[in-house]
């Protein structure tokens, strides 16, 4: 079994009938393409980093499932049905099985310092990674506060010589920051800032 996710930006303007219609449309399409499992989770209407089709709200919701190895091929079905769907603003579809695997791995340490600026401070060219130090072996794009600190205040992301991050966990890094930039949850630009 393979463990999927959908990451969902709806209409605010929907009322919450209309959401629970998409919802359930959608839902009622995984079941029917043989998925197990599904879970959907409400986030509520937030406040997006930059306005999409001149919305600067969004409706997130998070739907996870498992799809059998053999029913993948049907992922492509699945994107054309939430197309299909009006009411959603944007979306990402991810397979995080083996996201969750080092998930579960993970022996995260009690770390006081939240930022490599503090833990690399005066360390000069032997910088050290905060993500190794934290015991993370997998970068969730929703964790803002973290992703926050590898940006410049124009929203540059920082290069691995600036951070002290080995070459894998710096790619994790921009991975997790696009996706996130992607579901507008982290601006592009400053422009966008209040």
């Amino acid at each position: 079994m393979q463990n999927y996710n959908i990451y969902l930006i709806l209409n605010p303007n929907l009322s919450s009938e209309n959401v629970g219609a998409e919802l359930d449309n959608l839902n009622s399409y995984l079941v029917s393409i043989n998925a197990v499992n599904i879970n959907v989770n409400k986030e509520g209407l937030k406040k997006l980093a930059y306005p999409i089709t001149k919305f600067n709200t969004g409706f997130y919701v998070n739907i996870d499932f498992d799809l059998d190895i053999f029913d993948c091929s049907k992922l492509k079905t699945i994107e054309a049905k939430i197309n299909s769907l009006e009411g959603i603003i944007r979306y990402l579809v991810i397979n995080q099985t083996d996201f969750l695997v080092q998930k579960s791995k993970e022996k995260k340490t009690s770390f006081d310092i939240l930022s490599h600026r503090d833990m690399n401070k005066g360390l000069g060219n032997n910088k050290k990674c905060i993500v190794n130090a934290m015991g993370l072996r997998e970068i969730d794009y929703k964790d803002i506060e973290l992703l926050s600190t590898f940006t410049s205040p124009y929203h540059k992301i920082f290069g691995k010589k600036r951070t002290g991050s080995t070459s894998k966990n710096q790619r994790k890094i921009s991975q997790a920051i696009k996706r996130a930039r992607h579901m507008a949850l982290i601006p592009f630009t400053n422009i966008h800032e209040m």
